[in-house]
């Protein structure tokens, strides 16, 4: 199997579909194993961690931006893991007792302390045990990038493209370090590396265990999904028993497990876990294991507090955020910082300092050049980039930005086409419309319709169509059209939009938005935004459209009535 299938399994499983992820397990956990193995020099517990690996990326896998770097995302879970074993493995050294002779050791105490040890040294023979250490030794003598360079293209027999794509760099990188290792090794030694290696095997039962843990974990998903479907405030006891059981674990060390998970558990808590999660990441980047930890968690921690509007302390931050990732990460980190927080953008203005931020995209966008920047972070920075200073007013330089993006986005065939060719269309038409052009922004308001039409009567004929396609084009278009207060125009989409997806809780919202300011039909109005309440399962969430209900001016003239305040949950 190709590794560009990667994406198509990771949707398939984040759609649910755990024999996907099996795939993706059976496609790399013998490059993983091989890796772990490595660096932690003992065989079977490397089994452990690979396992232990897969579950993590399991459930982390829909925080992967780009799954088209699963295979390098993967192996930064991987050391970090192998990370921790080993600091875990210093610290028990350090605390373990003197020895003591056999003969002054009780018989239980033996068995106990020796049982696991006698399982796992029974897995292999022993030659294939003195093989290893011989192994370990003679990779030992290379710097760890050869070192993995050699272990992944003697072990799981990847080419060095292959390897260049799983470690993040160039092939002719890897081909460097080959040649450089071989030069380091004797002759014969090398060919005691691929003799050996080909000749280690995984355990058979390693997918399996995965697969099943993988399985308890969803069920137990599934089984909450359920249980808030049916009444959205029950998980507010569960909520609560996870914070104060992640508070009691973060009086200790700070893993990455552990500050991911807390992020996650503060997310859901309001204000409250916003302020906590501030307090976190400003503990955890001080001891976070490597630089993609240090890029999560410096990014979190500047998200927050533009969420919180602390405006000046959020710029700040995302400066000194943009300046380390310009010296430690790569061209597509730094394009990221500056076009995947939206969050930021009322900071900038509300400070006064919008020019500053256009200085610094303008400095970003030079990277665009580098060839080994992917389409798609090309795109996504153009995108959101250009819709920041279209937010700013900047037109001529939003439509600029839309000109680029149309140059890169020129394969109808490519997986990210149609998203970027809507946004292209929806950022036409809200700056033709601020300039007045409205032989442009009926053109590509038709465009678009002429698009939904045709997949519509595409899908009535009994024809396959992306169903998700028809309806953010139905669901954008229709925002887009309240924004600049065609109401009645908006209606139409946001219906279409409902009708293909009604639990987008949005789409709701702004219908609602519409009916009201089109025809004051109250219990239409009311019945969506009850729906767009109801949606949000989480009880610690279900203030959120209360908030933008206030803050919408649609609403000015019913911000006090109680039956809006009663389906958005207030008494």
């Amino acid at each position: 199997m190709e590794r560009e299938d990667d994406v198509q399994l990771i949707r398939k499983t984040l759609s649910g579909d755990d024999a996907a992820f099996g795939i993706l397990v059976e496609k790399y956990q013998k490059s993983v194993h091989t890796l772990v193995w490595r660096k932690i020099s003992d065989y079977h517990y490397a089994e452990d961690i690979v396992q232990d690996a897969f579950l993590q990326a399991y459930k982390k896998l829909s925080t992967l931006k780009n799954p088209n770097q699963f295979a390098g995302w993967l192996y930064v879970i991987a050391n970090r893991l192998c990370i921790d074993w080993t600091r875990k493995q210093k610290s028990m050294r350090k605390q373990k007792p003197a020895m003591q002779s056999l003969e002054d050791t009780r018989r239980k105490e033996i068995e106990e302390s020796s049982y696991k040890h006698y399982i796992s040294e029974e897995h292999v023979t022993a030659r294939t045990e003195y093989c290893h250490a011989l192994v370990q030794k003679l990779l030992e003598k290379l710097p760890e990038n050869e070192c993995t360079a050699v272990t992944l293209f003697y072990l799981d027999e990847m080419s060095t493209k292959e390897i260049g794509k799983f470690l993040g760099v160039s092939a002719n990188t890897i081909v460097s370090r080959l040649h450089r290792a071989r030069k380091r090794l004797q002759a014969d030694q090398e060919r005691l590396v691929q003799e050996v290696l080909d000749d280690v095997q995984l355990s058979e039962n390693l997918k399996e265990d995965i697969v099943k843990q993988l399985e308890s974990i969803q069920r137990t998903f599934d089984s909450f999904m359920a249980q808030a479907k049916s009444d959205p405030t029950s998980g507010a006891d569960i909520l609560t028993e996870a914070h104060n059981q992640i508070e009691e674990a973060l009086k200790g060390e700070i893993t990455s497990e552990l500050a991911h998970l807390a992020h996650e558990i503060y997310k859901y808590m309001g204000k409250p876990g916003k302020e906590k999660s501030v307090s976190l990441h400003r503990k955890y980047l001080n001891v976070a294991a490597d630089n993609k930890e240090r890029f999560w968690s410096h990014r979190q921690l500047s998200v927050c507090l533009a969420m919180l509007r602390r405006n000046r302390e959020a710029i700040e931050e995302q400066v000194r955020l943009y300046r380390w990732t310009c010296e430690h990460m790569s061209d597509a980190d730094v394009l990221y910082v500056l076009s995947s927080c939206l969050e930021h953008a009322g900071c900038w203005r509300a400070e006064g300092r919008i020019d500053d931020w256009v200085q610094l995209y303008h400095e970003a966008s030079q990277r665009l050049e580098n060839p080994e920047l992917s389409r798609y972070d090309r795109c996504n920075f153009l995108q959101i980039g250009s819709e920041i200073l279209r937010s700013y007013g900047r037109s001529d330089e939003t439509l600029l930005g839309m000109e680029k993006l149309e140059r890169f986005n020129d394969e109808p065939d490519w997986e990210h086409y149609f998203r970027f060719w809507l946004a292209v269309r929806t950022n036409w038409l809200l700056v033709y419309s601020s300039q007045e052009d409205w032989d442009r922004f009926d053109q590509a308001l038709a465009e678009v319709s002429e698009f939904i039409e045709g997949e519509t009567e595409k899908r009535d004929a009994g024809y396959s169509v992306n169903l998700g396609n028809l309806h953010w084009a139905a669901h954008d278009i229709g925002c887009c059209l309240v924004w600049l207060q065609k109401y009645s125009e908006a209606k139409q989409f946001l219906q279409v939009a409902i009708d293909l997806d009604n639990s987008n809780d949005y789409g709701h919202f702004m219908l609602a938005v519409s009916i009201w300011a089109s025809e004051r039909n109250r219990e239409e109005t009311l019945h969506h935004l009850k729906f767009a309440h109801d949606i949000v399962l989480a009880a610690w969430n279900r203030g959120k459209y209360y908030q933008t209900f206030l803050e919408t001016p649609e609403f000015t003239d019913v911000k006090d009535d109680p039956e809006f305040l009663k389906v958005l949950g207030q008494k």
